[in-house]
């Protein structure tokens, strides 16, 4: 039997399949042979002697500022938007009274 490598997936589960049933013990083992950790490493893609990791894939760049310093400058930023946000709703809310003050007693004056 003549082989190819790499083996396609086809041939690959046709090799499976010959080494688990085939009629003879000899036939057996060379289907079996063509099943070596070397072969299936070329099947999925390059030799094992030639394998490479994948790279590792980076969300984003580290800070130069540090971890802890960025953190703390995250916080700040996010309580003086907080800060910002309740002023800016008090000032609505005391306004929004004093308008309601100044009508109640102008429909009191009528």
């Amino acid at each position: 039997m003549s082989r190819i490598l790499p083996l396609s997936p086809r041939a690959l589960n046709m090799a499976r399949h010959r080494a688990e049933h085939a009629p003879t013990p000899e036939m057996r083992k060379a289907a079996s042979r063509l099943l070596t950790e070397h072969e299936l490493a070329v099947a999925a893609g390059r030799p094992l002697h030639r394998a490479r990791p994948r790279p590792a894939f980076r969300t984003s760049r580290p800070s130069p500022l540090g971890p802890s310093l960025t953190g703390f400058l995250v916080g700040a930023l996010a309580l003086l938007g907080f800060l910002f946000a309740a002023t800016v709703l008090w000032a609505h809310v005391t306004d929004v009274a004093e308008t309601m003050r100044q009508q109640a007693s102008a429909m009191r004056g009528m």
